[in-house]
């Protein structure tokens, strides 16, 4: 049994969340974020609509007036928010709805409530159930909220990418492979002793070896012996073999797991499948990397990036190229981001495996232009020049600043160009600002969540706390200009 919002019922020791004092001498985001959760609260076209989103996500098709309670909805949106806003992890975030006054108040917990339990796993359970498509959906509706607040905002907008990190490791063909070759045994070991088989009975034996062959191989990688390439080659083909036995063992394993199935209990059975899937896609992993540490380190010969993996736990990692100083290789995805003139992330996305800013400029102005009819400029960089993109923004936006990716072409550009694109060009640099907020403050700089729809759901959940953030900011500006949560250091678009 859930509930929709726990604020429509008060309570006698319960602060309504629009009456609660927020400090304006404050300089912490706690304080703009609480003024923002008031002004989405405080309307209400745009809470029913942001509770019936959660909902179909959290419950689906499942009734929300029979069974145990459960966390309500509200509650759902408010830990989404501070999760992000505040940088947290789940362990500080239980801390801070157990401990925190005005968090608490925003929760709808009285100060005589005691029993209501938030810990860590309870809150990772339902916060994760919203998708990514459904937080975005949310942060347009705050942006919309933000936009009534600022009418001219949407007129104006920056675009750059940037690339956020996936939590993964530096990856060498040779940690690659002992990657796969730990996870294959753990989980190829569970599944034999869930069917009762005897194929993996030295298992300990095998994880020994395994770390030795990876310790030999490591070794000879950092040596600087003469014979060093022989050496690497050696100890290399010698785990890439030992992996392709485990392979091989693993295959053998899944057959046995298909003849016993028909005898095993319920419990039993679903252990076994559940170990089986996961033990097949690391046997895929592995043969893969195994494939490229041979091709690489034992034959010399190249592989494409496209045959590469280069994790075994987030293999959606794509390798960037960047050609900057301080991190000339990323391993992640781009991130496309769009700012209007108030502050707003009025679009971010993450881009396709192998997508180039020129690529995806146009399709981002339709969808801009379709989402907001007042917009009559945009500022973009050096990357997303295009001939064929100069003809087709200059045709959707007039007055948009798309400078030429050749020094030559960009300077006759700017000696030839109109005022409001010579001032559009020298304050673009501000969506730098933007996306350093996401990596520093909202912590966009390396993914922490697991799998595609986790790194989309953390990017959107970013983007939806830093809009949040602005709104509460706007309201206090448009309330107290004179107090410390209305003030920022950056400059209108």
């Amino acid at each position: 049994m859930r509930i929709d919002d726990p604020l429509t019922q008060q309570r006698i020791d319960q602060t309504p969340l629009m009456s609660v004092h927020l400090n304006p001498r404050s300089r912490d985001e706690t304080v703009k974020m609480m003024r923002g959760l008031q002004a989405v609260y405080g309307d209400l076209e745009a809470r029913q609509a942001i509770l019936a989103l959660i909902r179909q996500d959290v419950l689906g098709q499942v009734r929300d007036d029979v069974g145990r309670p459960g966390m309500d909805l509200w509650s759902i949106f408010v830990l989404l928010c501070c999760r992000e806003a505040l940088r947290l992890d789940y362990d500080r975030l239980e801390d801070l709805v157990e401990n925190h006054r005005l968090v608490r108040a925003a929760l709808g917990i009285g100060d005589w409530q005691q029993q209501e339990v938030f810990d860590w796993t309870r809150i990772w359970r339902n916060v994760r159930k919203v998708r990514a498509e459904t937080v975005a959906e949310i942060s347009r509706r705050v942006v919309r909220l933000g936009h009534q607040v600022a009418p001219e905002a949407p007129t104006h907008v920056r675009v750059d990418s940037f690339v956020m990190q996936t939590n993964v490791h530096h990856p060498s063909d040779i940690r690659q492979v002992a990657d796969g070759l730990r996870v294959v045994l753990r989980h190829a070991t569970r599944l034999a002793e869930a069917i009762g088989s005897t194929l993996l009975r030295q298992h300990a034996h095998l994880e020994r070896r395994s770390r030795h062959l990876v310790l030999a191989a490591s070794r000879a990688s950092a040596s600087r012996h003469r014979d060093r390439e022989e050496r690497l080659a050696a100890a290399v083909a010698a785990l890439c073999d030992f992996a392709d036995e485990r392979c091989d063992q693993a295959l053998v394993l899944s057959g046995q797991s298909r003849q016993a199935e028909p005898g095993l209990d319920a419990i039993t059975h679903a252990q076994a499948s559940s170990e089986h899937r996961w033990m097949m896609l690391d046997v895929t992993a592995l043969a893969t990397c195994t494939h490229v540490a041979r091709e690489r380190l034992v034959l010399g010969r190249p592989v494409a990036l496209s045959d590469r993996l280069f994790s075994i736990f987030e293999p959606h990692t794509e390798l960037i190229y960047r050609g900057k100083a301080r991190a000339a290789v990323e391993f992640g995805h781009r991130v496309l981001v769009a700012e209007d003139a108030a502050g707003f992330i009025v679009a971010a996305e993450v881009m396709p495996n192998g997508q180039q800013d020129r690529d995806a400029a146009i399709p981002l102005v339709e969808r801009l232009k379709a989402a907001h009819p007042a917009l009559t400029s945009a500022s973009f960089d050096r990357g997303f020049h295009s001939p064929e993109n100069a003809r087709r923004i200059a045709d959707l936006l007039p007055d948009a600043c798309l400078p030429n990716s050749g020094e030559k072409a960009l300077a006759a550009q700017a000696a030839s160009a109109s005022a409001s694109w010579t001032w559009q060009r020298r304050h673009h640099s501000g969506i730098e600002a933007a996306i350093g907020s996401l990596q520093d403050n909202r912590g966009c700089r390396r993914c922490p969540d697991k799998g595609r729809h986790g790194y989309a759901r953390f990017l959107q959940t970013a983007v939806l706390a830093s809009n949040l953030i602005t709104l509460g900011r706007l309201c206090w500006a448009k309330d107290d200009p004179e107090a410390l949560p209305a003030r920022s250091r950056r400059k209108a678009a």
